[in-house]
């Protein structure tokens, strides 16, 4: 029990910390970079809290065996964003507009294979819409909200993502055709000095919880604790939540100093 009130308290305590800094953030409308960095401080917050509610329950279970899953794949979103948050912060503007530019390019290229997901969300209204109007309505949002990316396919039945080449992106102003993986990012960040530390811890323990996502006869281990005593068998989660708070506290240092340099 003592190590899942341990992850409770650290949990809870980096709760209170992003909340208390959004409360800092100044009105009115942010520079690009400052807002996203602080819309993955919000993720990071609703992941997190996520993750408390299943600890509250293993605290109830006494173990957390049943609940390491589902909160290691949480945390995993986590600390993805954290490194995503110092990196974007410390490349020039033009890259990490780059960057975000590609994101949006690959999130509405995904959208187009998740329509089915739309179409019940419609039909979950009770109201008695034909397919054919969903569809209609489908493609009007894709339009509002991605107006350079969309086209119609040859038969003009069909929206499509644009499918840009390399030559093509390079013509548009991109240096490359895909955005940085977790990997490379980290690369650039260990070469800092004073988020070396940090970035490597978080990227270690992105990779540790990444595992979860993935099934295997010997990987259990991994993702079980021994019903016989209450604990972890190789992971101390209290520890991964003190690495996250710390490349937390990096980007809100971060933030706050380029607010003070901008103000």
């Amino acid at each position: 029990m003592t190590e899942i009130k341990d992850l409770y308290a650290e949990e809870l305590a980096l709760l209170k910390r992003i909340q208390s800094y959004g409360k800092e953030q100044p009105q009115g409308e942010l520079e690009r970079v400052d807002k996203v960095v602080l819309l993955l401080l919000y993720r990071i917050y609703s992941n997190l809290y996520s993750a408390l509610l299943l600890t509250v329950q293993a605290l109830k279970k006494g173990r957390i065996s049943f609940f390491q899953l589902p909160i290691g794949i949480i945390l995993r979103c986590c600390f993805t964003d954290c490194l995503f948050a110092l990196f974007i912060q410390r490349v020039d503007k033009e890259q990490a507009y780059e960057e975000l530019d590609l994101r949006t390019i690959e999130y509405a290229n995904s959208m187009l294979e998740r329509r089915e997901v739309y179409k019940d969300q419609v039909k979950s209204t009770g109201m008695d819409f034909h397919d054919a109007f969903i569809d209609h309505i489908w493609e009007l949002t894709m339009e509002d909200n991605f107006p350079q990316l969309i086209e119609f396919d040859e038969d003009k039945k069909d929206i499509v993502i644009k499918k840009q080449s390399k030559e093509q992106l390079k013509k548009d102003g991109f240096s490359k055709a895909k955005s940085i993986g977790t990997k490379d990012l980290t690369d650039f960040l260990i070469k800092m000095p004073d988020v070396k530390e940090v970035a490597t811890r978080l990227y270690h323990y992105y990779k540790y919880f990444s595992q979860y996502e993935h099934f295997s006869e010997n990987g259990q281990g991994d993702v079980l604790v021994s019903s016989e005593e209450d604990g972890n068998d190789n992971i101390h989660l209290p520890s991964a939540i003190r690495t996250l708070s710390d490349g937390v506290e990096e980007v809100m240092k971060f933030q706050r100093y380029c607010l003070y340099k901008a103000g």
